[in-house]
C-alpha cells in the first residue's frame, strides 16, 4: 500500500493547459468510476483555478501508468504532470492545504476547497479508511499550524489582490461593480468590495438563491441570462463562475460607450480574452502573479518556522497509513494461526480417539504451537522501520496469498 499524486500546477502550466485539467464534477464522479477498473479504490480529486491534482492509494507500480492515462484521457490532451509518491507525497499534501504552494502564500481559501473536495469523494465512495485518516490529520495540522503562527492574520488572497488590481487601475468611487458568480470565491470578492463608495453593485448568477446567500440588502440581484443587459450600466465587471464554458463572450457583447475593466477569476476563464483587442481591460488570474509576489516576506518568514510542524505532523500521518496495513496483516496472521489450528484440530479428531479432556488439552496445545509460530514474523514487524518495515510486510503478505 502506497500513497500518491498525480497533478497539474499554476507552476508548470499556464492558463491554457489548466483550463483542460478543471474538472466539473461530472468529470470528477466519472474519474472516480474509472479508477476503479485499476483497482484504484481510494482517491482524491482536487480541482482549482491553480491546480488540479489526484491524490490516490495504490498498491502496484503498475498502477500508476493506469492512473496516468486516466487523467490524460480526463483531460483530453497532454498535460504536463508531476508525480508524487510516499512520504513525498504526503508533506505535499500538508504543505497544499497550508497554502505553501499557493499563488498567494498562505492563502485560507485552499484548506476549504481541499476540505470540499475531500467531502465529495467521500459523497462518491472514493475515500476509504487510509485516506479518511491521511486528509484527517492533513486538516488537524494545518488548523494548528495557522492558530500557533497566526499566520492569517493579515489575509491576503486572490479575491483581495483582484481588488487591489482594481483600484491601481481605476478610482472605485462611485463605480458600479458587477460580480458573476456565487460561491466562495464570489463571497469574499463581494466583501472587499462592501467597503469601498460604489454607486452600485450587482451580483448575477444562475442561481437567485445561491446569489442571495452572498449578497447584502444593499446589492441587487441579476439574473443570468440578463448578464449582457447590464453590461452597459457597470465600470468593473468581475466573473468567477465554475462554467466549463465562455460566459462572456466577444461577439455578443453589447454596444459599450465607457471605459470598463475586466476582472477573470475562473478556470476555466469567463471572460473572452479577445475582448481586450477591442480596448478594454482584461485581468484574468495569471496576470495576478506578479501581485502574488509582494509584500509576503512577512508570511513566508511566518511559513518557514511552521514548516518542521507540519513536515513532523505529515511524517506521522504517513507512517499511520503504514501501521494500519500492518495492523491488518498482523490481524492476518492471527487468523491464519488459528485457522491451521483448527484444521489440524479436526483432522486429528477424525484419527484419533480423544477423551472429552483429551480434546480440550489438544485444542490449547495446536492453539498455542501455531500462535507461537507467527509470533517471532508478528513482533519482527512491529519493530521494524520504514522501507525494512514494507518490505517485510510485502514477504509476509506473498507468503499468505501463497498458501
Amino acid at each position: 500500500m502506497e500513497f500518491g499524486i498525480y497533478g497539474v500546477s499554476y507552476k508548470e502550466a499556464d492558463a491554457d493547459v489548466r483550463d483542460c485539467t478543471a474538472f466539473s464534477d461530472t468529470q470528477k464522479m466519472e474519474l472516480y468510476n474509472q479508477l476503479l477498473d485499476v483497482d484504484i479504490t481510494q482517491a482524491v480529486i482536487l480541482s482549482t483555478c491553480n491546480r488540479s491534482e489526484l491524490y490516490f492509494i495504490y498498491e502496484k507500480e503498475e498502477q500508476l501508468d493506469q492512473i496516468r492515462e486516466l487523467f490524460l484521457a480526463a483531460a483530453g490532451k497532454a498535460v504536463p504532470l508531476f508525480l508524487k509518491t510516499g512520504v513525498t507525497a504526503a508533506c505535499y499534501l500538508f504543505e497544499v492545504a497550508a497554502g505553501y504552494h499557493s499563488m498567494v502564500l498562505g492563502e485560507d481559501q485552499i484548506l476549504g476547497q481541499v476540505q470540499s473536495c475531500y467531502q465529495m469523494a467521500n459523497q462518491c465512495q472514493a475515500c476509504g479508511k487510509q485516506l479518511h485518516r491521511m486528509f484527517q490529520s492533513c486538516f488537524a495540522a494545518v488548523k494548528q499550524l495557522k492558530t500557533a503562527y497566526k499566520i492569517s492574520e493579515h489575509p491576503i488572497s486572490i479575491a483581495y489582490l483582484a481588488v487591489k488590481n482594481i483600484r491601481n487601475a481605476m478610482s472605485l468611487r462611485n463605480a458600479s461593480v458587477l460580480v458573476i458568480g456565487s460561491g466562495e470565491m464570489a463571497a469574499l470578492m463581494l466583501q472587499y468590495l462592501q467597503e469601498e463608495e460604489l454607486s452600485a453593485l450587482y451580483v448575477c448568477s444562475r442561481s437567485r438563491y445561491k446569489a442571495r446567500q452572498v449578497m447584502s440588502a444593499a446589492m441587487e440581484y441579476i439574473p443570468f441570462s440578463k448578464r449582457y443587459e447590464v453590461l452597459p450600466y457597470c465600470d468593473v465587471i468581475c466573473s468567477m463562475t465554475a462554467s466549463p464554458h465562455r460566459i462572456l463572450r466577444r461577439e455578443d457583447m453589447p454596444p459599450i460607450d465607457r471605459k470598463q475593466l475586466y476582472v477573470d477569476l475562473a478556470m476555466p476563464r469567463d471572460i473572452d480574452p479577445q475582448l481586450a483587442q477591442r480596448g478594454r481591460v482584461v485581468i484574468d488570474i495569471d496576470h495576478l502573479q506578479r501581485e502574488a509576489d509582494e509584500q509576503l516576506e512577512q508570511r513566508r518568514a511566518l511559513l518557514q518556522k511552521a514548516h518542521a510542524m507540519l513536515e513532523a505532523a505529515a511524517q506521522e500521518a504517513y507512517a499511520s497509513l503504514h501501521s494500519q496495513e500492518v495492523d491488518h496483516l498482523i490481524q492476518s496472521l492471527q487468523q491464519r494461526s488459528e485457522q491451521m489450528a483448527a484444521d489440524t484440530y479436526a483432522l486429528l479428531q477424525t484419527r484419533l480417539q480423544l477423551s472429552p479432556h483429551e480434546q480440550q488439552v489438544l485444542k490449547k496445545v495446536l492453539h498455542t504451537s501455531f500462535l507461537r509460530m507467527v509470533k517471532e514474523p508478528m513482533l519482527a514487524l512491529k519493530k521494524a522501520k520504514g522501507q525494512d518495515q514494507q518490505l517485510y510486510a510485502r514477504l509476509l503478505e506473498t507468503m499468505l496469498k501463497g498458501d
